[in-house]
């Protein structure tokens, strides 16, 4: 089945001429042939070999402040041995934790973060990808850190145990992830044997049980695994930054070319893993969400070779469209889909590969199962009876032409990520490794016809997925995430129908030709271009009821634009019936409108309907000629909306599909929507709002509807490929659209924040989901106002450097948890704020003594942070706001931002640059000791929110009033060791007197072990039970953890019980033994908060034109 057999790989020989670096004198080959880009593409490329085969792309992006490296390596888990299926993936984890040059194992993500950078890595089925991003000043020292992952990493045994925990917490937060449960379904229904049957992510069973059933030693496989795989000449280099190219192959060869060159020895797969015993087959599973999927699967060729003209391509083209007389049209007119997608599999799968079309089905939809397979290949077969049709190749190949020739430019590491998917095809010449996405110029008849036969009733299985199948009993377990299915051969009737040349279904139809395509790409005013860019929209108009802001491109030189409107209206979020309707109404309208603007999004435009709290957000975006019409297309069926009754009984099922959902959402995803609720005074709690649901009829939401727009005050944004007049007329259009009552900016709606009083509080909940192991707590801390823009500064560097710290101790060091990190934000206007995040298997309160731990420990760690770290900091969030806005999108979004947030601070960047340039590193202390040190901070605010696993012990509201966080969080630990019979009363007395026998050696070293020896000789129960070690390492060291916490470290805890001058036990609060006030309903304590008043513009609005 592998069609690229026949194809000759492209010559990367010729082209290529010696040359040798300009420092160093380092050889290496540079390909000197053409390189086709496109023509709106700034950026310069060296293609380059170093001598050990590595193949590198430099990139000089002139106006990048962000230098990125990417290396991706030809194997996955397709090379995983069967003894130890996730080794690659740890393999990834491990390169991380340091090498023979830099052997701290944090000393890289450190680095990193000091120069404001990110990195990531990820395993595939057979790749392996790793990059960062940074400042340029900082690239070669970050590069050379990074190269030596490749060239002599440590894979030091202390760190084995510790990321093997690393491995498996980032797998359990994947057992409730449906994606996941139905590919590993898939693997297994798989050829026996065959590379793509395997468990990619790993886990301890996997790995560390794994080698011990097989008499292995981890460590060594790790290092074997290394050894045979990681070799250059299966390696990709991006390397990418504003330096000269010759610089930039400078650093590639005297940093890379030392990776050793171990030759290929990838398996090269042949067979298809879904061989002829798995076709023909409904495969039934059982969902965690409750959704309804269908996948009908076709094992097909590998086609990479074909590029010019992929069939492939084509096919997915018409299998997937949207517009009148698709597939997907009739299947919606039923009410039996939402969605459908088709294509084949992206990734770099070598000999076989899969097309697969997949449905969003209603519930009606799955008992009709058979008759959407029946509308699939009635449609396949119209596409064959009609022949491959090339003026629809030729349409596509236009179209990806245009976008390749109006390409809008991304950041720095996602197109660096990009270019690595191309010089990965070994079928792409050197020539074509910037142009593939334009290279589709071959329209193949034969080809597409013979692709075609693939799809065929013989040829494909069919996976449906539900929360319950009614009749049939998924009684197969898949062994790793634990998902039931059940495979029965689908009916040979229902297969002979499927195969008949006379099977039809009325309505279905090839589409029609583009009405939307791109045609005018004049530049408005090419003289602005090259002058000195303006940063800020112009107020064109501003009356009682519309806001006008314009910006004609000066930048980016390209024929698009975009068109945002916020509509401010009064009843969109005024209850939780209208919340829930207007979310209701957008979707709807989005739907009613995919299928006569579906080729307008395949002609490169873009629009979108979506309520916020208090508006409705209408945008458009693409090439410019198109956007009033298309606008005025969005805002007209917007304003006229009829509800169909079909549609409105599916998307009341999908809206009460969502809501149950909620309770599969992750503990940290759970505790930030929480904190939102909490914070926030237009969010309404999702149960609340479930609960009126019901109560909507399809002659309340059209009544709704009907009167949605008539208060209105609409803030337009207008940026790119226009003029004054243009936007004027686009202006003069919505306001006759819309056809408002004034609704005076200053009085329309506005979300506002709470301002919490100095206290410590904490809200409590227990996951919905009783599959769930993890639990999670979000603590916020309270800063200053956000309107104090020096401060907000001051607090994005401190949440970087705490975010070093906090990953490196909590994360690598002590393992909480896959999920740790620091992060700054505000609310609406308010406070800002510092929030620490774990989420694992450990107990709540034990998450809490450790953060109480690091917050006590950090002060010291920014005493001694070094001038040169900390300006290191400046520079690079200097660097960030000063970098150039890469397209249109962008710059459209940033200026919509600060009009619809009421600010109008469009200099907001420079503002913050200032404050940088003078800003001392005793501000960042004084920021900490005046907000988030408990010790010092005059008026301290924080709120936990804590999202308890079923599978732990929680404390009961009685336990949180009479002990401390120190002995819930030891009791919790003990109970995970399964010590169900101690009584927390006497851990609590052991506390106290291991309090008094240590005081006297409070500053010695964590002695975990004498603490526990004296736990098990300590008579804990009344019922005489004992302290038992538990089975889990990781669960001993969390107590032993705990217990050095409790009683060593007893001061960092501190008490909080002056810090609040309020008493909420009125309104039902419970005051803990440290002094908490302990939430059981988070609206009467918000009863009792002010609010922030609405933010002060940052300038007087002064419209160019009167109204």
């Amino acid at each position: 089945m592998d069609f690229c057999k026949n194809y000759p790989l492209p010559d990367w020989t010729s082209g290529f001429e010696h040359r040798k670096t300009s420092v160093s004198q380092l050889p290496y080959e540079e390909y000197t042939g053409p390189m086709e880009k496109s023509a709106s593409d700034t950026n310069d490329y060296m293609l380059i070999r170093l001598p050990n085969n590595l193949v590198v792309m430099c990139v000089q992006d002139a106006e990048t402040e962000t230098a990125t490296a990417a290396l991706s390596v030809n194997v996955g888990s397709n090379m995983d041995p069967v003894e130890l299926q996730g080794l690659a993936h740890f393999l990834e984890h491990m390169l991380f934790m340091g090498t023979e040059k830099y052997p701290d194992e944090n000393e890289f993500t450190s680095f990193i973060s000091e120069h404001s950078g990110d990195s990531n890595a990820w395993t595939q089925f057979s790749r392996t990808t790793f990059y960062f991003g940074i400042a340029n000043d900082a690239f070669e020292e970050a590069l050379d850190r990074f190269s030596s992952f490749f060239t002599s990493p440590l894979f030091k045994q202390d760190c084995v145990d510790r990321e093997l925990c690393a491995v498996d917490s980032e797998y359990k937060g994947l057992l409730n992830s449906d994606f996941w449960r139905s590919h590993q379904i898939e693997c297994k229904l798989c050829s026996l044997g065959h590379p793509y049957s395997k468990f990619m992510p790993g886990n301890i069973e996997t790995l560390q049980q794994g080698a011990k059933d097989h008499g292995l030693d981890l460590h060594e496989e790790l290092l074997k695994f290394y050894n045979k795989y990681y070799s250059s000449d299966i390696m990709k280099l991006i390397v990418y930054g504003n330096h000269s190219l010759d610089q930039l192959a400078e650093w590639a060869a005297t940093k890379f070319s030392d990776v050793k060159n171990r030759g290929d020895s990838v398996q090269r797969i042949v067979d298809h893993p879904v061989s002829a015993e798995f076709l023909g087959k409904a495969v039934y599973y059982e969902t965690v969400d409750d959704t309804h999927k269908m996948s009908i699967d076709f094992p097909v060729p590998d086609v990479k070779a074909m590029y010019r003209s992929d069939p492939f391509v084509y096919i997915s083209h018409l299998i997937s469209h949207e517009g009148q007389g698709s597939i997907m049209a009739y299947l919606k007119q039923k009410g039996w889909a939402t969605g459908l997608s088709a294509g084949t599999n992206t990734n770099q799968n070598k000999g076989f590969n899969e097309f697969n079309i997949s449905i969003s089905a209603t519930p009606e939809g799955l008992e009709h199962y058979e008759d959407i397979m029946r509308a699939v290949f009635a449609y396949v077969r119209m596409l064959v009876s009609s022949g491959p049709q090339e003026w629809v190749h030729h349409e596509m190949s236009s179209l990806m032409k245009i976008g390749f020739d109006n390409r809008k430019k991304s950041d720095a590491v996602s197109q660096a990520l990009s270019y690595m998917d191309l010089i990965f095809n070994e079928y792409l010449a050197p020539e074509h490794v910037l142009s593939k996405s334009c290279a589709y110029e071959e329209f193949d008849f034969d080809a597409i016809l013979h692709c075609l036969s693939f799809i065929s009733s013989d040829n494909f299985r069919i996976f449906i997925g539900a929360l319950k199948h009614e009749s049939i009993d998924c009684s197969e377990i898949e062994p790793y995430f634990g998902a039931a299915y059940h495979v029965d051969s689908l009916s040979a009737d229902l297969l002979h129908e499927l195969a008949s040349d006379n099977i039809n279904v009325d309505g279905l139809s090839l589409p029609e030709r583009n009405e939307f395509m791109p045609t005018d790409f004049t530049i408005k005013n090419p003289n602005m271009l090259g002058a000195a860019a303006v940063l800020r929209p112009t107020l064109l108009r501003l009356n009682d009821n519309f806001e006008l802001w314009f910006k004609q491109d000066d930048q980016f030189s390209t024929a698009k634009g975009s068109i945002s409107l916020s509509i401010n209206v009064p009843t969109v979020n005024s209850s939780p019936q209208n919340h829930i309707m207007s979310k209701l109404y957008c979707s709807m309208l989005g739907s009613d409108l995919y299928e006569d603007l579906y080729n307008a999004t395949c002609a490169g435009l873009s629009y979108c309907v979506y309520p916020t709290s208090s508006t409705v957000e209408v945008s458009v975006a693409g090439f410019s000629s198109k956007l009033p019409e298309l606008l005025k297309t969005v805002v007209e069926r917007a304003k006229t909306f009829k509800v169909d009754s079909t549609q409105f009984s599916v998307y009341m099922a999908k809206f009460k599909q969502a809501f149950g959902n909620v309770a599969n959402y992750t503990p940290s995803g759970l505790c930030g929507a929480y904190t939102n609720y909490i914070n926030n005074s237009s969010m309404w709690h999702y149960q609340l709002v479930e609960s009126e649901l019901p109560k909507v009829t399809l002659d309340k939401l059209q009544a709704f509807v009907d009167s949605l727009f008539d208060v209105t005050f609409t803030k337009m944004c207008m940026v790119g490929n226009f003029d004054e007049e243009e936007a004027l007329k686009v202006a003069d259009n919505m306001q006759d659209i819309i056809k408002p009552s004034p609704n005076l900016g200053y009085t329309s709606n506005k979300t506002r924040a709470y301002n919490f009083e100095p206290g410590y509080y904490v809200h409590q909940l227990q996951m919905p989901n009783d599959d769930c192991v993890n639990s999670a707590i979000e603590c916020s801390i309270y800063c200053g106002l956000q309107s104090d823009k020096r401060q907000v500064v001051l607090l994005e560097i401190l949440q970087e450097v705490v975010h070093d710290s906090f990953f490196a101790q909590l994360r690598t060091k002590h393992q909480l948890g896959y999920k740790v990190g620091a992060s700054s934000s505000s609310y609406h206007g308010g406070r800002s704020v510092l929030t620490l995040r774990i989420e694992g298997e450990s107990n709540p309160m034990f998450m809490t003594l450790h953060i109480n731990r690091f917050i006590h420990e950090m002060q010291q760690r920014l005493i001694d942070m070094t001038d040169e770290q900390f300006d290191n900091r400046v520079k690079s969030l200097i660097n960030i706001y000063q970098e150039r806005m890469k397209n249109i999108d962008e710059e459209a979004g940033i200026y919509n931002g600060h009009i619809c947030s009421n600010s109008y601070n469009f200099n907001l960047c420079d503002i913050k640059v200032g404050f940088l340039q003078s800003i001392s590193k005793g501000e960042l202390l004084e920021l900490w000791n005046k907000y988030v040190n408990p010790s010092t901070a005059p008026a301290y605010t924080r709120l936990d929110v804590q999202m308890w696993s079923t599978k732990i012990w929680k404390p009961t509201v009685s336990d949180f009033k009479e002990y401390s966080a120190k002995t819930l969080a030891l009791y919790g630990c003990l109970h995970s060791e399964g010590n169900d019979a101690l009584d927390i009363g006497k851990v609590d007395e052991f506390i106290s007197t291991a309090i008094a026998g240590h005081k006297e050696q409070a500053d010695a070293s964590d002695d975990s072990e004498s603490l526990i020896a004296e736990l098990k000789i300590a008579s804990l129960s009344a019922s005489g039970a004992t302290y038992t070690a538990g089975e889990s390492a990781e669960r001993a060291t969390h107590t032993g953890t705990a217990l050095v916490l409790a009683v060593k470290d007893h001061e960092t805890f501190g008490n909080y019980a002056d810090v609040s001058h309020k008493n909420f036990s009125t309104i039902g609060m419970h005051k803990t033994p440290d002094g908490m006030w302990l939430m059981t309903d988070y609206r009467k304590f918000q009863a009792t908060q002010q609010l922030f008043g609405l933010g002060v513009s940052a300038e007087v609005l002064v419209p160019k034109y009167s109204s």
